[in-house]
């Protein structure tokens, strides 16, 4: 009789990281290296063709057959790489997600950096690095004045009330509560629903890790979704308080309104630079933490384009002497 012998069953790697792909040839293979160099190793990387054209799908069956990565393919793009983000999830076998974008550069110590924070904080859900801006070779921006540590809620949400802390790149969440909170807002935004998506997280939990160490570059010349004019309409979040219902205690929820309004007048003075209208933007602003720089700035944007152009340029031109 002959013996049978069982197989080895696969091993769960710690993370999973998830790269969504649309039309990215021209910086794929090297944004994959970037992976594959990671000092920490125990890692699974799956990446999801969002039907590109233009060579990528091939340069990941090849990375596929090689045996570096796992792919799947959707039949139908959706708008921001979100649902693309959602099925990557939905394959993933490790505890442990960390989120990639095909056109961007990471450190190689981005994972390892993660995992030491991980094992010093049991029982915390989000983890999040700096990562800093570029234009070019230029750095156009990072997180200033955030140390490395465990914050609150309260925290969290004050963060975001100045600055987009957060990146789709910088942040790593347990498996389950990416899955308890419904993924990425997938076909219901071109632009902005990972903005919707780390708020929402923020209101839902009660502490997480931020290191200040920058571990991964968002390289804002590739960004098409970014780019895209079509893209631009009311920010995702004027939606959020009537459709999250979040419950908050008044000074969570302070914090909350202010990132609000933050995004909305943000993404109002781009339209407004752009010489498009945004009067369809200022009903979504709250009073309520409106604050009186905001409340200028929306004096600003309810200028004519020409002079509100003017007036910015003149400002511009004052700080720069």
């Amino acid at each position: 009789m002959q013996k049978c012998e069982l197989q080895p069953a696969e091993k769960t790697p710690f993370f999973s990281v998830i790269i969504p792909v649309y039309n990215k040839a021209e910086y794929l293979e090297k944004s994959l290296d970037c992976v594959y160099a990671q000092t920490f190793q125990d890692f699974e990387i799956i990446a999801v063709d969002d039907c590109s054209t233009d060579g990528s799908l091939e340069i990941l069956q090849r990375q596929a057959n090689a045996g570096k990565l796992r792919l799947y393919q959707r039949s139908v793009p959706g708008p921001g790489g979100y649902a693309a983000r959602n099925l990557g999830v939905s394959k993933s076998r490790a505890e442990w997600v960390v989120f990639f974008d095909a056109d961007d550069s990471m450190h190689d110590n981005h994972l390892s950096i993660f995992h030491a924070a991980i094992a010093e904080n049991a029982g915390l859900d989000f983890f999040c690095n700096n990562y800093v801006m570029k234009v070019g070779d230029k750095d156009v921006g990072k997180n200033k004045g955030i140390e490395t540590g465990r914050y609150r809620r309260i925290d969290g949400l004050t963060f975001f009330a100045l600055n987009d802390f957060v990146h789709m790149n910088s942040a790593c969440i347990r498996r389950v509560l990416f899955d308890s909170l419904g993924g990425f807002p997938e076909g219901r935004y071109k632009r902005g629903g990972d903005v919707y998506f780390w708020v929402k997280m923020m209101t839902s939990i009660e502490e997480f890790y931020y290191s200040e160490k920058v571990t991964t570059e968002w390289h804002l010349d590739n960004s098409f979704v970014t780019k895209c004019p079509d893209n631009l309409t009311v920010h995702p979040l004027a939606d959020f308080i009537e459709v999250e219902d979040p419950e908050l205690d008044r000074e969570c929820d302070m914090q909350l309104r202010r990132i609000i309004n933050r995004k909305i007048i943000a993404w109002a003075t781009e339209k407004k630079l752009k010489g498009r209208q945004c009067y369809r933007d200022f009903p979504h602003v709250s009073l309520k933490g409106l604050g009186y720089e905001n409340m200028l700035r929306m004096l600003a944007l309810s200028m004519p384009a020409r002079i509100y152009q003017a007036f910015v340029a003149a400002k511009r031109t004052w700080r720069a002497g």
